[in-house]
């Protein structure tokens, strides 16, 4: 989801956070609130007349029970005349009144059947957690029409309903601790009680005294101000009024948390205002997490090979554990789990040592949940800690991982490969499926599966050794943990017509079965412990995803590459009682991030889990420990990594690296968006945040600059603003206004990436200003952001968005030469390998990849996103990518597909590897390109042509070996200077401070594939560089020159 910070002062989070763009894998509405009527008294209600609705306009009425709707809109994107632009900006608010509540009339577009929407506060917060639609009348046009909405209620209806006290389908409460609960916008002078119901039946009484009916307790509240404490740990609630529980009834709490519980208001006369029902994971932290966090979750086995199985469940009223002996085994044997009442954790230790990588299992938890009406359920779940599972996530698996049996030969004793330091780690990101489903040097029962990391003679294997020995170190796995988006036991594969390069029918036939066949990203977890079912051999036996798993990490340890995985611990699948729902299905609500009202809140576009609770934190860090514990992992790359709280990240950190026995490298999307955003609920893992820490941040200054224009770019602008490497300026496509100015710019952004975004580092800006990293302007925000090199993750290309070649195909005049068009790809390369921090690559940027301009190739099947290691073809103009995403490009798209000057043959594909290859070898062979701390690159580098007087499309830099002090540990060279040339002209630059320097053309430049930077020169009489176009060259001064 690497989208980036810029988003909101450019484009508007809308775009940011549209499903498609936030791989949108999760299950269809589960984070909906099912919200009902149900357990509610109705009040009448008594609405004053209004204006009639103007004829071709929508009447949209929406009651809350504090009377505030004027500080909701409707954000609608489909049916009004003039669709909301911006969220959350551009909303049509609910100004006007009447004795319902607030209303706003809509004017609507001709024609629109529908109007789709959604009705939000300014923060964000959803009344309905998805999107909404009303259909509309067929004689709107002349008549208008009229809809009614209720706080918390996911109904439209088309007549004026009731009015009620409340809705306990919403929690619009916190219970902070055992004493302590907060009521936002609730006032000081209300009188406040909490009613019990041990199994539930609770329900808004019809006004009066009474409150709520159905309790079997009530306790008195007494408003007071939160304690500072609370306040420091929610701070989006510092200002709720504080409601305090009498020590002696707080000390009841324990004994009654698997019930009901609800809080209503009463006015000065003692009457009710106002009931809700209660978030509770402030409460459940309290009393049970000290002791829970010590618990080892899951199965695990003694020394006798004896099993324990232990679940996480405070608020169930009885858990069942089901033992399986086979995955397809009917019937259980069931056994009753017994509870601690300290940690709230169930358990059972069972005698028989037959169950190890033998048995499957699930719990039957009997629960009160808010998601079914506040109503008792069974729910027969699977381990939220399973290490295993049988096919499509049904069973658990009863798996030892210590066992010999779950492990290939010679995992014990396999060798890591080396790292030296954190600088020198070059990251490739590869889909599993992709690497070798269209790969016929590889058995076909090992395509598209772990195994075909074993298969040391395909092609694959053989690139991806060719860039093991030019210096990439890292192999970035994507989601490889259990996720749902593919059907383990029985995905399809389409037929593809051979249609035109440009033609729709090909993703036709993907969209066809898009949701049934083999592919998906896999950011749609179900289980965080366990390996994805879909790249085994065999799904339904537990043991076999294992020792595979392994057996793919062990072969690219043994192929001297480090391995990566991409982990997803910000959202799940499904949640609520959906059946991959897990978390849910056991504490109910507590593992996911509620809206102001209790909903689910969404903004990763699937359920976001709240990392900020403890056993939620807990999950995440044992997860990445166990990974990198048992089965080798080097590095943690965070999905939405800003939705993680920064001091539970740091925690993981020490955690992580005490379980491997050695340092694990992290990073993430530190991008701020969303409910938490500008630490609104805790200190984030944001960029602003990360600087210090030692953990990576993508880059999101180096891939704008050198790509032109943003990640969620539509329409002309995916064409006219051009990039640093594609045009700026110096070569204008037809659509393209840019100035020198806008070239300049760029420029200084450049110079930000190239010296590792670090915020200390000063050069002279384009207006002759000697400024900070961090005071160069990006979008109103600083561009600097690191304290250390490390912490920069530099990228032109992703698995999202389109890729380097794609976005190069829309920006660069189209009768651009091929010869070119590789050139400016390697010119990406070089940007990114030559800059300080840590480099990282989508897997065949090095080999032209495309993916016919598909903006978001999530579930657009291995068509797409066909990766061909044989070099035949880069999979450019194989049809028009999938409507969901592209169709409203697909004109600007057509006629770039059907362009045969872009398509590039085998020759070029070589020759964009080869030329890569030499940068990433470049980069390898000296640290001075790894610069290990801030201060090496403050004294070391230096960048010339600056200033207003600069030439445009040239950017050069040097980097001392030798100076200040004594020689650079590994640096080989007195000094190397970098000279890029974007223009597509050759040019000359004069750098009178370098003259008399014994620079010569680096060795693997001189002896590499690409002729034409073998043209480049360097007069030392005058301290002129002559470099050809659209060239990167590297020239060293030897150590004893």
């Amino acid at each position: 989801m690497l989208f980036g910070s810029s988003l909101t002062s450019r484009f508007g989070l809308a775009v940011a956070v549209s499903a498609s763009l936030l791989l949108a894998g999760c299950g269809a509405g589960d984070t909906a609130r099912q919200a009902t009527q149900s357990g509610t008294r109705l009040l009448a209600a008594s609405v004053a007349a209004a204006t009639p609705v103007a004829p071709g306009s929508i009447r949209m009425h929406f009651h809350r029970v504090q009377n505030d709707a004027a500080q909701w809109g409707v954000y609608s994107w489909d049916g009004p005349l003039h669709p909301s632009s911006a969220w959350i900006t551009d909303r049509f608010m609910m100004t006007n009144s009447d004795g319902f509540g607030g209303y706003v009339d809509i004017p609507l577009a001709a024609g629109k059947s529908a109007i789709w929407y959604l009705v939000t506060d300014g923060n964000g917060t959803k009344n309905c957690g998805a999107d909404q639609h009303a259909d509309l009348n067929a004689d709107v046009a002349t008549n208008g029409q009229e809809i009614w909405m209720l706080e918390g209620d996911c109904t439209v209806y088309t007549s004026q309903p009731a009015l009620s006290y409340g809705n306990l389908a919403l929690a619009n409460a916190h219970w902070l601790s055992a004493t302590t609960l907060a009521w936002p916008g609730a006032p000081t002078s209300g009188t406040y009680k909490l009613f019990y119901a041990a199994n539930g039946g609770l329900a808004p009484s019809a006004g009066g005294t009474v409150g709520l009916t159905g309790a079997d307790g009530v306790f008195d509240l007494t408003a007071a101000a939160l304690p500072d404490a609370l306040r420091q740990k929610y701070p989006h609630l510092a200002g709720a009024t504080g409601l305090r529980l009498a020590d002696a009834d707080a000390a009841r709490v324990a004994a009654l948390v698997s019930g009901q519980f609800a809080l209503a208001q009463y006015d000065g006369g003692g009457n009710l205002v106002q009931v809700t029902s209660l978030q509770t994971a402030g409460l459940l932290d309290d009393l049970y997490a000290a002791r829970a966090a010590q618990a080892q979750l899951g199965v695990s086995f003694d020394r006798r090979g004896l099993a324990t199985f232990r679940v996480w469940a405070p608020t169930a009223k009885s858990v069942a554990l089901n033992l399986y002996a086979r995955a397809d085994a009917a019937t259980p044997a069931t056994v009753p789990m017994t509870r601690d009442a300290a940690s709230g954790v169930w358990s059972y230790a069972s005698t028989d040592p037959q169950l190890a990588n033998r048995a499957y299992y699930t719990y039957t938890v009997q629960v009160l949940s808010r998601w079914a009406d506040n109503k008792i359920v069974t729910n027969t779940v699977t381990d939220p800690y399973s290490l295993s599972l049988s096919a499509n996530s049904a069973r658990s698996f009863a798996a030892n991982l210590d066992s010999p049996q779950l492990k290939p030969a010679g995992w014990d004793d396999q060798r890591i490969p080396k790292l030296d330091a954190p600088t020198d780690i070059a990251l490739y990101e590869l889909h599993i499926r992709d690497f070798s489903a269209s790969d016929a040097t590889v058995p076909a029962a090992h395509r598209g599966k772990y195994l075909a990391f074993t298969d040391a003679n395909s092609d694959g294997m053989r690139h991806l050794k060719s860039l093991q020995k030019a210096g990439m170190t890292h192999v970035h796995l994507l989601p490889s943990f259990d996720f749902a988006s593919v059907n383990e036991k029985g995905c399809v594969t389409p037929a593809i017509p051979n249609a035109g390069a440009d033609s729709t029918a090909q993703q036709a036939a993907v969209a066809a079965v898009a949701d049934t066949d083999c592919f998906n990203w896999g950011y749609d977890p179900v289980h965080y412990d366990a390996p994805e079912g879909s790249y085994a051999t065999d799904a339904d036996d537990g043991a076999v995803r294992v020792r595979e798993f392994r057996a793919m990490v062990q072969a690219l340890h043994d192929t001297g590459l480090r391995v990566t995985m991409d982990v997803v611990y910000n959202h799940t699948s499904q949640s609520q009682q959906g059946p991959l729902s897990v978390l849910d299905r056991i504490v109910p609500t507590y593992y996911y991030r509620l809206g102001n009202d209790g909903h689910i809140l969404n903004d990763s576009c699937c359920a976001d889990t709240a990392q900020e609770n403890a056993m939620m934190g807990k999950l995440m860090i044992d997860s990445v420990s166990l990974w990198a514990r048992q089965y080798k992992v080097d590095s943690f790359r965070f999905d939405i990594m800003g939705f993680t709280p920064l001091d539970l990240l740091k925690r993981l950190q020490a955690s992580v690296d005490q379980a491997a026995g050695r340092a694990i490298y992290l990073y993430g999307e530190a991008w701020n968006f969303g409910s938490v955003a500008n630490d609104a609920r805790f200190v984030q893992a944001r960029q602003a945040n990360m600087a210090g820490t030692g953990i990576g941040s993508f880059n999101d200054r180096m891939r704008d600059t050198v790509r032109g224009g943003g990640c969620c770019d539509s329409g002309q602008s995916l064409i006219s603003q051009q990039g640093f490497i594609n045009g700026v300026y110096t070569d204008p496509n037809a659509l393209s206004t840019q100035t020198r100015d806008d070239a300049l710019r760029l420029a200084d952004l450049a110079r930000v990436a190239l010296s590792g975004t670090l915020r200390d580092y000063r050069f002279t800006d384009r207006f002759g200003s000697v400024r900070t990293n961090a005071q160069i302007d990006y979008f109103g925000q600083p561009a600097g952001f690191a304290a250390n090199p490390a912490e920069t993750i530099n990228y032109v290309e992703a698995h999202d968005n389109q890729t380097l070649f794609d976005i190069d195909a829309y920006k660069l005049p189209q009768s651009t030469p091929l010869s070119d068009r590789v050139r400016v790809q390697t010119l990406g390369a070089a940007v990114n390998l030559l800059a300080q921090g840590i480099p990282f690559f989508h897997a065949g940027q090095e080999i032209l990849r495309s993916k016919s301009l598909d903006r978001d190739s999530y579930n657009a099947g291995d068509w797409f996103n066909r990766l061909d290691y044989s070099y035949a073809s880069n999979n450019f103009g194989v049809g028009l990518p999938m409507a969901g995403s592209n169709q409203d490009n697909w004109p600007l798209m057509s006629p770039i597909l059907a362009n045969p000057l872009i398509k590039p043959d085998t020759r070029a594909i070589l020759a964009a590897k080869n030329a890569f290859e030499d940068f990433l070898a470049i980069r390898s062979d000296s640290t001075l390109f790894r610069l290990r701390t801030a201060q090496d690159v403050i004294d070391r580098l230096k960048f010339y042509n600056v200033g207003p007087d600069q030439v445009p499309g040239i950017v050069a830099m040097s980097i001392a070996g030798t100076q200040p002090g004594a020689p650079y540990p590994g640096a080989r060279y007195k000094a190397v200077v970098v000279v890029f040339n974007v223009d597509k002209v050759a040019k000359s630059i004069a750098i009178p401070e370098l003259k008399g320097r014994k620079l010569q053309l680096h060795r693997i430049q001189r002896n590499g594939s690409d002729d034409v930077v073998k043209a480049s020169s360097f007069d030392a009489g005058s301290g002129t560089f002559a470099i050809p176009a659209r060239t990167a060259a590297v020239f060293v001064q030897n150590a004893n020159d």
